[in-house]
């Protein structure tokens, strides 16, 4: 994403070792980590032909995608979930007692289980 969003720039070489540049031009170099446990993968197996650099940078000039944002916090998720979930527990529970007194169900989705989830499912 630092390539996309932040104007970072990389180049891979043909040893797997990657070359960081940020937008002040500041460079980062970091090693593949199999180089350790197994340094026969990180040799070259032929010779790489760089791509124009200039075709690269035309193409990257005029970005139009932004980072996403919410529209609604974290906390706004989870409770909206936890009151989802207490509204379906209570017609679920409306639900038996109705079918235990003998009268009509009330209308409502009382045939799934109620939900026992301690984390709510990732938005």
């Amino acid at each position: 994403m630092i390539k996309t969003f932040w104007g970072w720039h990389d180049q891979q070489l043909p040893d797997g070792t990657l070359v960081w540049t940020s937008p002040s031009g500041q460079t980062y170099v970091t090693a593949p980590g199999s180089a350790l446990l197994f340094p026969s993968l990180c040799v070259p197996t032929g010779t790489l032909t760089p791509p124009d650099p200039h075709a690269t940078r035309l193409r990257c000039v005029d970005r139009a995608a932004m980072m996403p944002k919410r529209r609604r916090t974290r906390a706004q998720n989870r409770a909206n979930y936890v009151a989802t979930q207490r509204r379906h527990n209570l017609v679920t529970r409306q639900a038996a007692q109705h079918a235990a007194s003998g009268g009509p169900a009330p209308p409502g989705d009382g045939d799934e289980p109620p939900s026992f989830d301690d984390e709510p499912p990732p938005f």
